[in-house]
C-alpha cells in the first residue's frame, strides 16, 4: 500500500533553541499521540509494517505476529496509516524528545493517569530511536512509563543505565511459548484460565489493572484476540 501524505519541514527540522509553548506545537513536531480503547492513558503509535523483527515474525505461522492487531481494523485505515508514518518520520526532529516531554507534561490523560505506553503498534527501530525513548523517561520522571518490545538485541546490548521509572517488556515469538530470559516480559496464551491480564473480562480494556507498568510482576500473559 502506497502512503501519500504533506509534512512541513519547519515541524521536524527546527533548531534545537526553539521553544515549545502549546501542545498544537508539539503535536506538529510528533504527529501527536493516540488513544486506545484498552488504555487508560495516552500512546504512540508508529506502522507495524515498518517492526524489523515483527516482519519476520508476521511470516512465521504461530508467531504473536502472524495475526497482529496493528496490522487490521482502525489500524490499516489509510487516515491511520498516514498518521503513523508522519510519527516514524518525526523521529529525526531535533525537537523530538522536546515535544514529547511537553505532551506528556501537559496531556490531560497523561498526567490523570500518571502511566505512558509506548508503541501500541510498531516498535523501536533504532539505537538512536532507543536512546531518544530513554531520554524522555528520564525528562519525566513522575510519570511511569510501560515499553514493549522485541528488539531484545538492542536493549539487552544498551549498556547505560535504564530509568527506574521505565519497565521494559521483552515480548515472546510464540502463542503459547515460553517468555525471553529479561527480568520483565510478555507471552501470548491461548487459554484464559494462563492469562493474567484479564482485559477480556472487561469489555478490552485495563480498567485499574496497572500490571504492565509494575516492575514486580516478571511476566505477563495476554490472551490471544
Amino acid at each position: 500500500m502506497k502512503i501519500t501524505f504533506k509534512v512541513q519541514a519547519v515541524d521536524l527540522y527546527e533548531p534545537e533553541e526553539i521553544n515549545i509553548t502549546s501542545i498544537k506545537q508539539a503535536e506538529a513536531i510528533v504527529g501527536g499521540l493516540t488513544k486506545t480503547s484498552k488504555m487508560p492513558s495516552l500512546s504512540l503509535s508508529i506502522p507495524a509494517r515498518e517492526c524489523r523483527k515483527g516482519s519476520k515474525l508476521r511470516e512465521i505461522a504461530g508467531s504473536v505476529c502472524s495475526g497482529c492487531y496493528a496490522m487490521k481494523g482502525c489500524y490499516s485505515w489509510k487516515s491511520t496509516q498516514r498518521a503513523q508514518y508522519r510519527r516514524l518520520y518525526a523521529l529525526e526532529s531535533p525537537l523530538w524528545v522536546k515535544a514529547m516531554v511537553y505532551l506528556l507534561e501537559h496531556k490531560k490523560a497523561v498526567q490523570s493517569s500518571g502511566v505512558f505506553r509506548w508503541h501500541d503498534s510498531g516498535d523501536l527501530q533504532s539505537l538512536t530511536h532507543f536512546e531518544k525513548v530513554l531520554e524522555v523517561v528520564r525528562r519525566t520522571p513522575t510519570i511511569r512509563h510501560w515499553l514493549p518490545t522485541k528488539e531484545s538485541e538492542l536493549v539487552k546490548n544498551y549498556g547505560g543505565e535504564l530509568p527506574q521509572n521505565l519497565v521494559i517488556r521483552l515480548s515472546g515469538s510464540m502463542i503459547d511459548g515460553n517468555p525471553p530470559s529479561f527480568p520483565n516480559t510478555s507471552t501470548v496464551t491461548t487459554s484464559k484460565h494462563l492469562a493474567t491480564c484479564r482485559a477480556f473480562e472487561n469489555n478490552g480494556e485495563c480498567g485499574t489493572c496497572r500490571k504492565c507498568w509494575d516492575s514486580t510482576i516478571e511476566n505477563v500473559v495476554y490472551f490471544k484476540h
